[in-house]
């Protein structure tokens, strides 16, 4: 998804920790359905494969549009280098896959809006096995991230910060560079970009003072390791952050993060709205694990394939030098396989 506030139109929040439709006011069964239930259980549903919808019918992206002035892209005279813009009505389809019956490989059903009079359910949708975690059905599209023709802010009047949290994944530095420079092009000044530092408690902490950012600092920053913002993990004072946004007059919020980075960034853009900070926070997903849903691949998550196999590849030497030998290769990933099973692969 993106910033639909102005520039640079980076990925916003991930779709998985944004705002999701309320749920329906009458009972609802305590999870969903799935396709290893009894026959008994779903006799009573109508089966329908997840919808194609209406283009109308999207995820949810908050925005500050109402409160903002349009005005043209810097980049509009040469069409964006000859690349295009993106339109507001483009679209990119969330469910992948369009399932015929809950008993497909890889389906799940979950119990849609729909009640008998004795307030059974009586409608299913099926779906992805991996949105069970989701608390409510997605709907069919979401809006397609992209330079706009249209932005809104003004290049040289805004305030910017970058913050990185969690653990550490190849490629933060790289990412730190892409946006700081970015904004340069869009025309925001020298010393208008700030670095946080160490997490989320860099806003706050008086020991960690933020550092300005500019196109000389982060020259050659991507041939270095880890992050030159420095990363924490574990909660953070979201009202001392929204207080500083404010104070600090910071108009554009990028926070680089796996599932709870991306959490933090949706809680912080929650009370800035609350507060009336007009504030866009733009979160970019990082996971080596690449675990974070409904996105393709996350960055870093390549470097940990290739290097898993190095390991694997040196275990296979071992094991096979030996009579009946076994290689054991424990590989990171959390509470999904994809390192495992590409660098296996």
């Amino acid at each position: 998804m993106q910033c639909l506030n102005g520039l640079p139109h980076a990925s916003q929040v991930p779709r998985t920790q944004r705002a999701l439709p309320a749920a329906a006011s009458r009972p609802r069964p305590s999870r969903h359905i799935c396709r290893n239930d009894t026959k008994a259980s779903i006799e009573n549903l109508t089966i329908h494969p997840a919808p194609i919808g209406n283009p109308e019918d999207v995820l949810e992206v908050p925005t500050l549009r109402a409160k903002l002035t349009p005005r043209q892209s810097p980049f509009y005279e040469h069409d964006n280098f000859g690349g295009g813009f993106v339109s507001d009505h483009d679209r990119v389809a969330l469910n992948s896959m369009r399932f015929a019956s809950p008993n497909s490989a890889g389906a799940s059903m979950r119990v849609a809006p729909g009640y008998s009079g004795n307030g059974q359910p009586t409608t299913g949708v099926v779906q992805e096995g991996a949105l069970d975690q989701l608390q409510t059905t997605l709907p069919p599209w979401g809006i397609r991230a992209g330079a706009r023709e249209k932005i809104y802010f003004d290049p040289q009047q805004v305030t910017a910060a970058i913050v990185t949290c969690g653990g550490l994944c190849p490629g933060l530095n790289d990412v730190t560079a892409g946006i700081v420079n970015k904004l340069a092009d869009y025309g925001v000044p020298e010393g208008r970009i700030l670095g946080i530092k160490y997490g989320f408690r860099g806003f706050y902490n008086p020991d960690s003072k933020p550092v300005p950012l500019t196109r000389k600092s982060v020259d050659g920053i991507q041939l270095q390791g880890g992050t030159i913002l420095g990363t924490s993990r574990g909660g953070a004072n979201l009202r001392e952050i929204v207080k500083r946004i404010d104070m600090w007059g910071i108009d554009m919020l990028f926070v680089v993060g796996g599932n709870g980075g991306n959490a933090g960034a949706n809680a912080i853009q929650a009370m800035c709205q609350e507060h009336e900070v007009n504030c866009c926070v733009v979160g970019v997903p990082k996971s080596i694990d690449n675990d974070i849903l409904l996105i393709d691949k996350c960055f870093g998550f390549d470097t940990a394939v290739e290097e898993a196999q190095r390991a694997l590849l040196a275990a296979k030497v071992e094991a096979s030098s030996a009579r009946k030998g076994i290689g054991l290769v424990k590989l990171m990933g959390r509470q999904s396989g994809f390192i495992a099973m590409q660098a296996s692969m």
